[in-house]
């Protein structure tokens, strides 16, 4: 259920229904609206509950920052600057796919299969090589089609840098879920994309789309583990549920979930063994059947950086 609360005089946060993002105000001297999300019919009437709590309205937002480029974080961005002139800002990775239109052609070039990793497995089979990547394009396509419906490309008017300040806020670079997710420290509290999330159940780190990266997911939890917020507000779910006790044992369960999967790759001999004994190691019922199979190519890819050189698998 979307609801809007006030975590104080600075911030407002609107949990919001699926397939949305969460979105989040910073009030100030510049407003800034964090993900503005999505919703089938594009229109911005979907803030009024949190522009209601803030007490301002749509001509008083100054910027809108993004967590990443994913489009349930950003398509309502193009009709918000229907109203006005809003200064755009998000990683500069980003920057290259949010401009893009239409929109599901950023999301597909976001979201390539590493092309090593395919060489590693099949280095003799280019058709093979082929016909995984157009697969994994029909995914990203399939999953990506309907939270593209009625969205626009956005100029980007500017870039962050990681640890800049801005207006008091500390940016940092979280890559993990994506390579440019980006996260906002202010007041004890951290604003994130989609790398925590808050559901019924213990989980490791969010890692669903073929530019998830679990070695930078470690990375960046331990970045979290270090400012160690008091108060973290997701993309997804509700904040309520997060403090560091929680990231700290997200952060333990993504590098459990790395070694077992790592070690597994170097004890298997073929891809197949390899797939379903991974499938055995992941929680049953925590992880939905997308990010059960982009698991299979993000933990491989961990084992080709942890450098070896060898491959058990067969070809």
């Amino acid at each position: 259920m979307n609801k809007v609360t006030k975590v104080n005089d600075k911030i407002y946060f609107y949990s919001r229904k699926v397939p949305s993002s969460n979105t989040t105000l910073i009030k100030g001297e510049v407003n800034i609206l964090v993900d503005p999300g999505y919703n089938p019919v594009m229109k911005i009437r979907a803030f009024k509950p949190l522009l209601r709590e803030a007490g301002i309205e749509v001509k008083n937002i100054d910027e809108i920052w993004f967590t990443h480029n994913h489009p349930d974080h950003t398509g309502l961005a193009y009709y918000l600057l229907q109203e006005k002139q809003i200064k755009i800002v998000c990683h500069p990775i980003a920057k290259n796919f949010l401009e893009m239109e239409p929109p599901i052609r950023g999301l597909i070039k976001s979201e390539k299969v590493n092309g090593e990793i395919l060489k590693r497995l099949y280095p003799a089979n280019v058709e093979k090589r082929k016909r995984i990547e157009a697969l994994v394009r029909y995914l990203v396509k399939f999953y990506g089609k309907f939270l593209s419906i009625g969205s626009h490309a956005v100029r980007v008017d500017d870039c962050f840098s990681d640890g800049e300040i801005r207006y008091g806020i500390k940016v940092l670079f979280l890559p993990g879920h994506t390579l440019d997710e980006v996260g906002f420290s202010l007041d004890s509290a951290l604003i994130t994309g989609d790398l925590i999330a808050t559901f019924s159940f213990k989980r490791p780190a969010v890692l669903n789309v073929p530019s998830s990266d679990i070695d930078d997911a470690i990375s960046s939890l331990k970045k979290i583990l270090k400012i160690s917020p008091e108060l973290i507000l997701p993309g997804h779910g509700n904040y309520s549920k997060i403090d560091i006790n929680l990231v700290r044992e997200i952060y333990n369960q993504t590098i459990n979930l790395r070694d077992k999967g790592v070690l597994l790759v170097k004890n298997t001999h073929s891809f197949i063994p390899y797939a379903l004994g991974l499938q055995k190691i992941l929680p049953l019922f925590t992880l939905r059947v997308q990010e059960r199979l982009a698991l299979l190519l993000i933990i491989y890819k961990s084992y080709m950086k942890a450098g070896y050189i060898e491959s058990n698998l067969t070809r």
